[in-house]
């Protein structure tokens, strides 16, 4: 496990966040984790993905999911992460009363837990987070903690804000409502920023600052995990064609760009299988991309659970690559 250095020069002992008992378990939580998710999408990115490492790559509507980068983009310069929640400040473990600190080693606990069966976070829980004041984990300690189980040392942790005049983030004095950690393992360094940013129509339509941001962003990598259809949606098109216009590679889910969207930036490789959405989402989305499921020669095994379908004849992921034509 990595270090974190709260105060720029001393580490925390150890996790700072859990001990004794509590610790064991997110750290049990941790290895099943590895072992039923994290270790073969690791293994299946370095040969279905392919990244050589460094630069940048996006993730929108991400969450604190931290690790499914550092999964499935190994060894780059920077990860900048989109959501809509703000990251708040690393929990104080040292400063919060013993109630307090009760109730938040309880929620982290369970949350921690959670993610390490699912494999992705429940924006209903994100959103309790930021609203619950006992525990207040929030998204930057969640990121520590990703980082820190990856091995990595946490050497900076500061707010970052737009500068609109220059089109990029910079180190802020507050609030947290978006964040930068600086990485770092062995000789190299890596950054990840969480941005805080409303991603539907609504907002960017009147933000032209972060429309430009984003599309500088986005002529880079990007995954789509977990992303609840949004971008199916009449309602956020302008990251849609935000995306589809600029992309050098996608790695999504079902939930991510639309098929028929999907399929004129490059050749899809299908992984797994589609039939029909979660459950929880409108069953005709994305029927094109079951038609292209269905007619395929060429669909590969996912051996891994992603996102929300966990069953074999279910999960599925799909790789796109800008310019590439089917063979």
């Amino acid at each position: 496990m990595g270090r974190f250095f709260p105060d720029g020069d001393k580490p925390a002992e150890g996790f700072p966040y859990l001990q004794g008992a509590s610790k064991a378990q997110a750290e049990q939580g941790w290895l099943l984790y590895q072992k039923n998710m994290g270790q073969p999408m690791a293994q299946w990115a370095r040969s279905e993905i392919r990244f050589p490492g460094g630069g940048t790559v996006l993730y929108p509507f991400s969450g604190p999911d931290l690790v499914t980068l550092l999964q499935l983009f190994p060894n780059a310069g920077r990860y900048v992460m989109v959501a809509n929640q703000f990251a708040g400040e690393p929990a104080a473990v040292g400063k919060m009363s013993a109630t307090r600190l009760q109730n938040f080693q309880a929620k982290f606990l369970r949350e921690w837990l959670k993610f390490t069966r699912l494999g992705f976070f429940r924006t209903d829980d994100l959103n309790d987070d930021q609203r619950d004041q006992r525990a207040q984990i929030g998204v930057t300690t969640i990121l520590i903690s990703f980082a820190l189980f990856a091995g990595y040392d946490v050497v900076d942790v500061h707010p970052i804000v737009l500068e609109p005049q220059a089109g990029h983030y910079v180190r802020a004095s507050g609030p947290w409502k978006s964040v930068r950690l600086v990485l770092r393992k062995g000789d190299a360094s890596t950054t990840v920023d969480y941005v805080s940013v409303d991603l539907s129509d609504g907002f960017l339509n009147q933000n032209q600052g972060a429309r430009e941001w984003l599309a500088n962003m986005s002529r880079n990598p990007i995954l789509l995990k977990a992303a609840s259809h949004l971008l199916q949606m009449p309602s956020f098109t302008v990251l849609r064609d935000i995306l589809a216009n600029n992309v050098t590679m996608v790695v999504q889910d079902e939930t991510g760009l639309d098929y028929s969207v999907l399929s004129r930036i490059g050749n899809v490789e299908l992984y797994g299988n589609f039939l029909y959405p979660h459950e929880l989402f409108n069953r005709n989305r994305q029927a094109s991309l079951a038609a292209a499921y269905k007619a395929s020669k060429t669909v590969k095994p996912l051996p891994f659970a992603f996102s929300y379908n966990k069953t074999n004849e279910r999960r599925a992921l799909q790789v796109v690559r800008r310019g590439t034509v089917a063979q």
